[in-house]
């Protein structure tokens, strides 16, 4: 087994360090070398070819990140959708009502429900044939405008809108689950820090940013007159801090999951997705990348004996070395090395 480990089995999952100097200079100047020059000043990166594997690194993180994202916005826009449905709207079927016809949304909110429902020709808009039902209309918002909703005051009846019940059909797994405590605007205030998180790493990893480089860490509220947010932890200055944070961000974004949909949660908590995260926000694995350190493969199909598996991780922790762990064709997880 150390001999399929060592060399028959290793997948070049990170760059090779032997990659040619040419082939490196050209993909630094291909990316940009304004663009990398954070990573060589944060990461105190040495060559090209570490360069490179930290922007893989962070490209990895950024893509798994992303995945768990994404699965929190639909999971949110379809809780939302539901609460709101059951209290307000005139057409579609059961939880999935046009409320947002209903209720006094602001200028911006309403544009972009209108550029779903309708076309615009010249100055007027003219409505879409066939008419986009409740749930076409849902799934062209974008995670922005969820947050926003909470800025709602009143329905077009001018009656206040009851947030404290809506928030507990949103949030089935929160702690809280009284009305009065939903009610209170401090409370959506910290609902909104949280979905704006969310909003904030999706937007970055959107637009190419790294999502290591993070600005002071804020206490969970929304600026309000004369009431400023706190500044909780300067920005991180180390790899090591930016790694604390973000892993403190993931634990945020479970812990949203969690309130949203506890069952869907759980499931994501024993997920390769999870796993993956988990092992990309170590120090050890970005050390790895760093050093193009090439990721090693064990299959478990091929182990007849628990020997040769504890002898091929035992010979991956003394090299430092990443495992990527499989069944045949199925993916279970990654380790990287503990620090000595």
């Amino acid at each position: 087994m150390i001999q399929a480990l060592t060399k028959a089995s290793i997948t070049h999952m990170l760059k090779p360090a032997k990659t040619s100097p040419a082939r490196l200079h050209a993909r630094v100047a291909a990316l940009s070398h304004a663009r990398l020059s954070n990573y060589r000043t944060f990461f105190n990166a040495a060559s090209n070819a570490e360069l490179i594997g930290l922007y893989q690194w962070n490209d990895d993180l950024s893509a798994a990140l992303f995945r768990t994202i994404s699965l929190i916005e639909i999971v949110l826009r379809n809780q939302f959708h539901s609460a709101m449905s059951s209290r307000y709207g005139a057409s579609g079927g059961y939880l999935s009502r046009d409320w947002f016809e209903h209720v006094e949304l602001d200028a911006h909110a309403r544009s972009k429900i209108l550029k779903i429902t309708h076309i615009k020709q010249g100055q007027q808009h003219i409505p879409r044939i066939p008419t986009p039902s409740p749930d076409d209309v849902v799934s062209g918002l974008t995670f922005g405008f969820w947050p926003h909703l909470l800025d709602l005051k009143k329905d077009l009846n001018s009656q206040p809108i009851p947030w404290g019940p809506i928030l507990l059909d949103v949030l089935p797994g929160h702690r809280q689950q009284q009305p009065t405590y939903w009610a209170k605007q401090k409370h959506r205030d910290a609902f909104f820090a949280r979905l704006d998180l969310c909003n904030e790493l999706r937007n970055r990893i959107a637009h190419h940013e790294p999502i290591w480089k993070l600005g002071p860490l804020l206490n969970e509220s929304r600026p309000r007159k004369d009431v400023p947010l706190i500044v909780q932890e300067p920005a991180p200055t180390t790899p090591q801090e930016a790694l604390r944070r973000l892993t403190l961000f993931y634990s945020r974004v479970l812990e949203l999951l969690s309130w949203l949909a506890p069952d869907v949660a759980l499931e994501h908590s024993t997920s390769e997705l999870h796993l993956r995260c988990l092992s990309l926000l170590r120090f050890e694995t970005v050390c790895a990348y760093q050093q193009t350190r090439p990721c090693a493969e064990i299959d478990l199909a091929n182990i007849t004996k628990l020997r040769s598996l504890r002898k091929a991780l035992r010979y991956a922790a003394r090299h430092k070395q990443p495992v990527v762990i499989r069944d045949g064709q199925r993916l279970i997880g990654y380790l990287t090395s503990a620090s000595p």
